[in-house]
């Protein structure tokens, strides 16, 4: 038998990978492997799943999450309520639930808008570079050196609401997307003079939006009177605060990802080829970098969480008798010699969605990253 049959036979026996595997395959193959990401991915199904679908267990448990039982107070674990009630006799498993949902929300919403403007804003300064580059990438690591929680705080405390009706936050949403429309063309201008009309104040414009369009659509939910005085309005204050101080490092990240893809020859054979600068960053660079912004956006959903979690906790974001992770710790204070576990079980479940998503994160970063080196691949 040869020595090529022979390795053929062994590496047969041991159960190796195919020899030919589609992309999916492979980033399967290696998020298996991740054992925490995996067991991580399971507990985050079960949490979204008890989170939202919520509405159609709760009938199950026979009690509302709001219904007040004063007979009912610091009751113990049971059936019937399976993490006791609280002190107004409610039922915490479903509060948690219903809390779940706002804290949730908050953190999936916040990073994708996150993602979407740090992509816009890093795609930019790494392709066009030069002036552009340097401009955002300043104004970005101004951004990283503020102390993110005390300026959460401050904003937190502001009426939004008041403000997106008087107009003053459409006026800075408007300079700020001016601003970068400018940088933007001309950017585009002095690093291609060939470049059409067209071409240059088009991807301007499309600068501006990718960072103006989600802001606008938040905007327009909080000034929309359909929201009301309510939990939506506090919800959306929430999203914008953490937004705005979330995107800088999917930018930094998108913004490395796009200086090393466009030395690529397939980049240079598109540019050759006439395509204009928006064809190249729509249909190369961004498909190219989905790997790190899915992986930014994943660990940003885990700070998000905590984030929310600290302003609700000091009364500055969800506010009661609407349940979310933070207002029910913050409240569970007021009654530890009572009751303990009140302030036991959102700690727990903050503890475990964070928990869950860093490592879930942290299993595609090892799986879509191409460089990444395991020895059992």
């Amino acid at each position: 038998m040869s020595q090529n049959t022979l390795n053929m036979s062994q590496t047969e026996s041991k159960g190796a990978t195919p020899e030919f595997e589609t992309f999916y395959q492979l980033v399967w193959r290696r998020f298996r492997k991740h054992r925490l990401a995996v067991w991580s991915s399971i507990g985050l199904i079960v949490l979204l799943g008890f989170a939202y679908g919520i509405p159609f267990l709760a009938p199950f448990f026979g009690a509302d999450p709001d219904t007040i039982d004063l007979y009912n107070r610091y009751g113990g674990m049971s059936l019937d309520h399976p993490f006791g009630t609280d002190e107004l006799g409610r039922d915490v498993f479903l509060r948690l639930m219903y809390g779940g949902r706002i804290s949730l929300t908050v953190g999936l919403i916040s990073a994708v808008a996150a993602a979407v403007i740090g992509t816009t804003i890093g795609v930019i300064a790494g392709y066009f570079g030069g002036l552009v580059d340097a401009i955002l990438m300043r104004f970005t690591d101004a951004m990283l050196s503020i102390p993110v929680l005390p300026l959460m705080i401050v904003f937190a405390a502001l009426d939004l609401q008041k403000i997106a009706s008087a107009g003053g936050t459409w006026a800075a949403v408007g300079v700020i997307c001016a601003v970068l429309f400018v940088i933007v063309s001309a950017g585009v201008f002095f690093a291609d003079r060939r470049s059409g009309v067209v071409s240059i104040y088009g991807t301007g414009l499309l600068a501006a939006a990718g960072f103006g369009l989600p802001l606008s659509g938040l905007l327009l939910m909080l000034q929309s009177d359909a929201l009301g005085t309510g939990t939506m309005v506090s919800v959306v204050q929430l999203i914008i605060i953490v937004v705005f101080f979330s995107w800088m490092t999917v930018a930094r990240l998108v913004r490395a990802a796009a200086l090393q893809i466009k030395e690529l020859d397939f980049v240079a054979a598109s540019q050759a080829f006439g395509g204009k600068h928006r064809h190249v960053i729509t249909q190369h660079i961004i498909p190219n970098a989905m790997a790190p912004i899915i992986v930014a956006a994943t660990l940003e959903v885990g700070s998000v969480i905590l984030y929310e979690s600290v302003l609700s906790f000091l009364g500055l974001g969800v506010k009661p008798p609407t349940a979310s992770w933070g207002n029910m710790l913050r409240n569970a204070l007021d009654y530890l010699q009572d009751s303990p576990l009140l302030a036991f079980w959102p700690g727990l479940f903050i503890l475990i969605a964070v928990v869950c998503f860093n490592f879930f994160g942290d299993g595609l970063r090892d799986a879509l990253d191409p460089h990444h080196v395991n020895r059992n691949d």
